[in-house]
């Protein structure tokens, strides 16, 4: 299989998934050489939608709200997982 044949049936089994959950949809990818694929419903569902996630890009970060809930004590126990292994940076 060709690599264009694989990211064919990627892409299939992307439109598929999404098909499955949304009646909108649009996706878009970007593979190792910068080239561009994208695919969505229809023509006004994806203009529509990459217009909308255009203007949420370009928003001004001061209109979300942002809650840090940092403790100020500070632990110098490492980091542990549930299992309680040491969790590493």
């Amino acid at each position: 299989m060709s690599e264009e044949e694989e990211s064919d049936a990627i892409y299939d089994q992307i439109r598929g998934i999404l098909g499955e959950h949304f009646h909108n949809f649009c996706f878009i990818v970007m593979d190792e050489d910068g080239e561009l694929f994208y695919d969505y419903t229809n023509y006004r569902i994806g203009k529509m939608l990459m217009k909308e996630s255009l203007e949420d890009l370009n928003c001004e970060v001061d209109e979300f709200e942002l809650i840090w809930d940092i403790d100020e004590e500070e632990d110098d126990e490492p980091d542990t997982d549930a299992d309680g292994y040491e969790l590493v940076d």
